[in-house]
């Protein structure tokens, strides 16, 4: 699984979820996509979860078949537990 960070550097470099990779939204509207297999887990969030859901439909649209919005920051953590 591959939890992506789809803010700007400055959001994720205040905050951001252990582990996440960060791959702006801006990107992949510009059809720059997370090097990752189209069918590996990626799991996506943002600030509030409309980026992240922006994401999602352009990934899924680009190909990609296991995308999941985890929504906002604080939306992921309480999902999955994971830390800041």
């Amino acid at each position: 699984m591959v939890l992506v960070d789809v803010r700007t550097k400055p959001e994720y470099d205040a905050r951001h979820i252990e582990g996440a990779v960060l791959h702006d939204i801006m990107d992949i509207m510009k059809g720059i996509f997370p090097r990752v297999a189209k069918d590996e887990e990626i799991v996506l969030y943002c600030e509030s979860g409309n980026r992240s859901m922006m994401a999602k439909s352009l990934l899924e649209q680009a190909g990609f078949t296991n995308v999941t919005d985890a929504g906002g920051i604080d939306d992921a953590i309480k999902i999955s537990s994971i830390t800041v």
